[in-house]
């Protein structure tokens, strides 16, 4: 579970960096659903990454949603 967490985080940067945004936060989504199960440094990496590259996305829908459902997952970690 740890490495598709961090997997999946990766392919949701490229996706990201190729200019699909929506299609980077559905992968995000599903590395959130398993995120609160994994201790791992390298997972939280790829959260605060994320974290980081989609708050300018904040007047995109897809964007807020995902960072508003990431933002209490940060605070408890």
């Amino acid at each position: 579970m740890r490495n598709r967490v961090r997997m999946t985080g990766m392919l949701a940067e490229w996706k990201l960096q190729a200019g699909g945004l929506e299609e980077a936060c559905a992968y995000w989504h599903r590395a959130l659903d398993d995120y609160p199960a994994v201790q791992s440094g390298r997972a939280d990496d790829r959260f605060r990454s994320m974290l980081a590259l989609v708050k300018p996305y904040q007047g995109n829908q897809y964007a807020c949603e995902q960072y508003d459902r990431a933002r209490p997952m940060a605070k408890a970690a």
